[in-house]
């Protein structure tokens, strides 16, 4: 009897002393995936900038050629944009499952916004390319015109929600620090 009494003590001294251990693991790996949703929401960001600039020349370029020309680079980089975009929202979902059981609230607070901004670039991104590939395939100029207009103004959005993503995923990840409380993985 005091032998099993001695061994439930030792499991539950154990598992207080490995309490910390456990909950810096967690830290780690929420610090890795919230990390690539910042680099993934920075390509976005970068590559909406490209979408602004050849969807703005071609939106407003007086020939045809000039206009389908840029629309295609347009649709080009609007590709990469998308991606990368779905990609950081894949990400933040797996983030936000670790910010939960990291339990710091900044960290929970900063990955919530850090998903809902890459969500949001996400869906501009997507705009940006349907119409981008509108305007490739488009045989007027006016109908380029207009739909590179329509993804100027997405690239735009996608662009700051994407900027927005990578500042909530930078806080999240400076956020998570168990200093405060290292025996229950709690911070304040």
């Amino acid at each position: 009897m005091k032998q099993v009494i001695t061994q439930s003590l030792k499991l539950a001294m154990a598992g207080v002393l490995l309490l910390p251990a456990m909950a810096s693991a967690q830290c780690e790996l929420f610090k890795s995936e919230v990390w690539e949703v910042k680099d993934y929401s920075e390509a976005v960001s970068v590559h909406s900038d490209s979408v602004r600039t050849y969807a703005e020349i071609a939106g407003y370029a007086d020939t045809f050629s000039t206009a389908r020309e840029n629309a295609r680079i347009a649709q080009k980089y609007a590709g990469e944009a998308q991606a990368a975009a779905h990609e950081a929202v894949t990400l933040a979902a797996d983030a936000q499952y670790y910010a939960e059981v990291c339990g710091i609230d900044a960290v929970i607070t900063n990955s919530i916004e850090a998903e809902s901004r890459a969500i949001d670039a996400r869906d501009f991104a997507d705009v940006a390319m349907s119409n981008a590939k509108k305007a490739s395939a488009a045989r007027k100029l006016g109908d380029v015109h207009y739909h590179m207009r329509k993804s100027l103004n997405a690239a735009r959005e996608a662009q700051k929600s994407a900027t927005a993503a990578v500042y909530a995923a930078s806080d999240a990840h400076y956020s998570c620090t168990h200093d405060d409380a290292p025996s229950t993985g709690k911070g304040e």
